[in-house]
């Protein structure tokens, strides 16, 4: 097999990745994540430009890759609700680190949203 073949399957399984509009979602909220991560980030004065691969290393492509499995997975075995827990699971794991860089950013949550935000087992909590 050459390269331009295996560039062409690559190709086409990115865009096969893609065409899940649940992929498209997560991609764009790990986008707003990686935006006020850094805008924290800059605030505390602990912003590495480095950090910004690893952050889409470690938060983008498990997140995607396993959606992505879970959605063909799903499908093969006929439970498209698969897909749905697994989205879910995700968004609620990306809106919680949403959250938790929004307060460092200085944002008061409401004391019912503030106690859903947890990290490193301790509950953050609204300024008072």
């Amino acid at each position: 097999m050459d390269w331009q073949t295996m560039l062409e399957y690559a190709k086409e399984f990115l865009w096969g990745v893609w065409s899940f509009d649940g992929v498209k979602v997560i991609v764009a909220h790990v986008a707003i994540n990686l935006v006020v991560a850094v805008a924290a980030a800059m605030k505390a004065g602990t912003f590495e430009l480095g950090k910004i691969g690893e952050f889409l290393w470690k938060k983008l492509a498990p997140y995607v890759m396993v959606y992505f499995a879970v959605k063909v997975a799903g499908l093969a075995a006929g439970l498209d609700a698969l897909a749905a827990v697994a989205w879910a699971a995700i968004e609620a794991t990306l809106l919680g680190d949403l959250m938790d860089n929004l307060v460092k950013l200085g944002l008061t949550m409401p004391e019912p949203i503030a106690r859903l935000v947890v990290k490193n087992r301790i509950v953050v909590e609204a300024p008072r």
